[in-house]
């Protein structure tokens, strides 16, 4: 019963007039004027001075109004924030990522259309990045193979050739490509197992009936790098991840598949949120521009 007739009067106080109240509540204006009379008369108190369609406070309104201002103004703060997002003009968006390339190329875009949405990262494994996803930790990820979980509505977004890399003193430091045979008997850096790279690497050799000579396992991709650049072995890594430098040269393999793809993913569930619905627009738009 209070609640009604207090909401009418902040209205009023608010919109300055009856028929204003109304329209802002969604209500009858002959509804508004019950409510709020009814409250007067509860309490043998006068709220507006009225005069024909014009109304103001009286000191007890006044006084009301500081109340009611704590009772109603956070909850039009509160839709403000949310038409705020819902226009993606505030928000954060939080996404996963097993790699930088992808993930930076997209927020490029991202940021550009919509500038006042937070946004945050976490690079982590790809049982990590899901992991997030389905705890509502992160509402994007970006992983580098489909999964079958059907909660998921994934993307296609990009593939990449996986290449070998070595460093400026290699005898095939001036090649520009070789074939997988060619690496038999070779010291071999890899990525630990999971690695998406390492997985696409061991499935051309097992094609190919290729065995190599493993001489060191590393969980970080700069890690690797920074082996293969000290002469501990040869590496391959994402063509996305290949930084050319004066240090390492880059080596495609010409007679075997190798390559890992990227797919933007998120909760099917969630596809429809703003923040995130966005996201895959800007996914999609850029997909199309590769295409032309």
């Amino acid at each position: 019963m209070y609640h009604k007739w207090l909401q009418a009067f902040h209205a009023v106080a608010k919109e300055g007039g009856f028929t204003a109240a109304a329209r802002s509540l969604n209500l009858g204006q002959p509804t508004i004027s019950i409510h709020v009379k009814a409250l007067e008369e509860q309490f043998g108190v006068e709220l507006f001075h009225r005069h024909g369609r014009t109304v103001k406070l009286t000191s007890v309104g006044h006084s009301l109004l500081t109340i009611t201002q704590g009772l109603y103004g956070h909850e039009e703060e509160a839709i403000q924030h949310l038409r705020a997002a819902q226009q993606l003009e505030a928000g954060e968006l939080r996404v996963g990522a097993i790699g930088p390339f992808d993930v930076m190329e997209l927020l490029q875009h991202y940021r550009h259309q919509h500038p006042k949405v937070n946004l945050s990262v976490n690079l982590g494994a790809k049982a990590d990045v899901l992991s997030d996803l389905m705890a509502f930790e992160t509402d994007v990820g970006i992983l580098a193979e489909p999964e079958s979980d059907p909660r998921l509505h994934q993307l296609f977004y990009n593939r990449y050739e996986v290449v070998v890399i070595v460093n400026d003193n290699h005898p095939w430091a001036k090649r520009k490509r070789l074939r997988i045979r060619d690496l038999v008997g070779q010291p071999m850096v890899l990525r630990t197992e999971g690695s998406t790279t390492r997985t696409a690497f061991e499935r051309a050799l097992e094609a190919a009936g290729v065995d190599i000579h493993p001489v060191m396992e590393i969980n970080n991709r700069d890690a690797v790098r920074e082996a293969v650049i000290r002469g501990l072995g040869i590496g391959v890594v994402s063509q996305s991840e290949f930084i050319p430098g004066e240090r390492l040269r880059a080596l495609r393999v010409i007679d075997a598949k190798m390559h890992v793809d990227a797919y933007v993913a998120c909760l099917a569930e969630r596809l429809n949120r703003p923040l995130i619905g966005a996201f895959f627009a800007v996914a999609e738009d850029l997909i199309k521009r590769r295409a032309r």
